[in-house]
């Protein structure tokens, strides 16, 4: 039997912080091995290793993992108290990300109806999230903004495209109903549906995800300020000019970000 072919591009690193060179070079080494072993043409991958500065942060040690794999996008982060523990963690997160994907494309091929709620997850654990910084309010800005068409697509692809991603959650247009929503993870490994009322009823029938209440109309302040107060990694709400979904998110960093479909 053949080996695999190694990786169509080389590696890109980029180094934030005081990151150790052998260190370095060793996440990339994790990342080079894992591409050796899929089939998958990878056409581009970049390694983001930083390291924060500040002694309070428990895990200050981040890598960031971006790949092109045959036009989709694969995207892993993890957060460790140094950089060695960090590539460990990020080769087993990736490979685990990949095998998804292989798994995915397979059950498209084959498919004749709709998978068992959150089948996706192929047993992964719920992960642990990365904390943001504790910034205090008055130096808190949105620092990232991003607006995008969105492509109508089923929840389940938002689902599976989250999951791909590695985000915590995914903004999307819900494609039966023509409304903005966001698929999320929740603390308990299942998956969660924030949507407009008449997108609720046909995912509560079906029961494929844990349904909140509708999204609150909000501006851009009122919507900082319920971030501010609410304790939750985001808030997804109606934008009270646009009616267009928004999420407001924490940065690692303390500030805000904003996504906004159009």
């Amino acid at each position: 039997m053949s080996k695999p072919a190694p990786p169509a591009v080389p590696v890109r690193l980029t180094v934030r912080g005081d990151a150790p060179d052998r260190a370095c070079a060793y996440a990339v080494a994790k990342v080079e091995h894992v591409l050796t072993h899929t089939h998958v043409r990878v056409l581009h991958a970049d390694v983001v290793v930083g390291v924060d500065r500040d002694p309070a942060r428990e895990r200050p040690a981040r890598i960031e993992v971006d790949l092109d794999m045959n036009g989709t996008p694969v995207r892993v982060m993890v957060a460790a108290r140094d950089v060695w523990e960090a590539a460990d963690l990020v080769e087993d997160r990736l490979r685990r990300r990949l095998i998804h994907l292989r798994d995915r494309k397979r059950t498209q091929a084959r498919r004749t109806g709709i998978r068992p709620a959150h089948e996706w997850r192929h047993g992964d654990l719920p992960r642990r999230l990365v904390p943001h910084y504790p910034r205090p309010a008055a130096e808190r800005e949105v620092v990232r903004r991003k607006t995008f068409a969105l492509e109508p697509v089923s929840a389940q692809e938002a689902a599976e495209q989250m999951e791909l991603l590695d985000h915590d959650f995914y903004v999307f247009t819900d494609r039966r109903t023509g409304t903005d929503a966001v698929v999320y993870r929740r603390e308990d490994g299942r998956i969660g549906l924030h949507a407009p009322p008449r997108m609720q009823r046909a995912h509560r029938a079906e029961g494929q995800f844990v349904v909140d209440g509708p999204p609150p109309v909000l501006s851009e302040l009122a919507a900082r300020q319920r971030l501010d107060v609410g304790g939750e990694p985001f808030v997804f709400y109606l934008d009270a000019d646009s009616g267009r979904g928004r999420v407001m998110y924490w940065r690692y960093d303390g500030h805000y970000g904003l996504i906004s479909a159009v």
